[in-house]
């Protein structure tokens, strides 16, 4: 049996657990994350670092996208990853020289290179702030001058400091201390004050469950 084939069948017995878990919504999302990334202006050469990969929703279709080469998907689930393999595989894109790295503290350095741009597509949305700001810390070593990162939350509806939780979605409760976390925009602001990093609310992106999208760009 052929490896695509091989991966086909894997994808045919796994493929809701995988897919579901990475919020479902296959294929709305992944082809939306495409296309607002090339409106940002992401372009084949460019380098790009998937953060929070998972079993590569966006990144089958960056993948076909990009040159050879130019994708690296980081997620903390080695099964989502090897899932994002048989995907790949199974599109026919196997041989498109794809990293995927398998990692729990966001430590891109382990790549051994700079990145024009960085995704992090409902990862923030799960995180409390200081492990957020680890992130930023981290990309912001990760990308080269002039890079952006951008990452989708769910905005706090204020006051602030409101402890009660909200309806951000049909089905989806966000809170301020708890998964799935809101946050107000200035915060990000205030966490990346003093870094390289310039953080830019841009508000809807056209997210079904209403996850709105910041930009960090590197100077």
């Amino acid at each position: 049996m052929s490896l695509r084939a091989s991966a086909a069948r894997f994808l045919r017995r796994e493929h809701l657990d995988h897919r579901a878990a990475v919020g479902g919504l296959w294929d709305e999302m992944g082809p939306r994350q495409l296309a607002f990334m090339i409106d940002m202006g992401l372009e084949p050469h460019h380098a790009l670092l998937d953060v929070g990969c998972g079993s590569l929703r966006g990144g089958v279709h960056f993948v076909r996208y990009l040159d050879p080469g130019n994708y690296f998907g980081v997620d903390i689930d080695a099964a989502l990853l090897r899932a994002g393999r048989s995907e790949l595989e199974a599109a026919g894109l196997g041989g498109k020289q794809v990293t995927l790295l398998r990692d729990d503290a966001f430590r891109f350095g382990r790549l051994g290179r700079r990145f024009d741009c960085a995704l992090a597509q409902s990862v923030f949305t799960h995180l409390p702030l200081n492990t957020i700001m680890r992130c930023l810390a981290e990309v912001e070593r990760a990308l080269e001058p002039g890079g952006r990162l951008f990452a989708t939350y769910f905005e706090n509806p204020g006051p602030r400091l409101g402890t009660e939780p909200h309806d951000a979605a049909e089905g989806i409760t966000t809170h301020c201390d708890a998964d799935p976390f809101h946050y107000d925009p200035d915060v990000f602001r205030w966490a990346v004050e003093g870094s390289s990093l310039e953080c830019e609310a841009l508000g809807d992106w056209g997210h079904p469950r209403n996850q709105r999208m910041l930009a960090f760009t590197k100077r």
